[in-house]
């Protein structure tokens, strides 16, 4: 049985103080192929400045932890998207964000560092197929949203 996030938190927010780092399993298929479930970890540090396409723990408003990268960052508001997903998510404020992903530490023993993660997000954010899904979504909500 795994922990609950919200119980394992406060441990995180101790232990990334003062320039400390904490490792965490990511759950989840959302980050595919950067991150997979059950095998690879993650290092966790503070979110001081976070910067576009970093990898990033937040806490939705519903009280949800997500790990996602972020896309864009605009009047104080960022934007979300895992790597296997098309649908971003808006709004996120600074509070939200509780910390960066630092590294990515592959089931193999390679590492991904920090200049991968980037590099990785603007590949993914670039990908056609990702676009053509996100017009397409935006398109069907159109549509739906007229017809009621």
């Amino acid at each position: 049985n795994r922990p609950k996030m919200e119980d394992v938190y406060p441990y995180i927010k101790e232990s990334i103080r003062d320039g400390g780092q904490f490792v965490i399993f990511p759950r989840g298929t959302s980050m595919n192929p950067t991150i997979y479930e059950d095998k690879d970890c993650v290092v966790l540090v503070q979110a001081d400045e976070p910067a576009r396409y970093d990898i990033v723990l937040y806490k939705r408003k519903s009280g949800r932890f997500i790990l996602h990268r972020i896309m864009k960052i605009k009047d104080g508001n960022y934007t979300m998207c895992g790597d296997n997903q098309y649908i971003f998510e808006e709004g996120i404020k600074r509070e939200q964000i509780l910390a960066v992903v630092s590294e990515v530490r592959k089931e193999d023993g390679s590492i991904f560092d920090i200049n991968k993660i980037h590099a990785d997000g603007r590949r993914f954010a670039a990908n056609p197929i990702k676009r053509l899904r996100r017009l397409s979504h935006r398109i069907k909500t159109f549509f739906k949203g007229d017809s009621n």
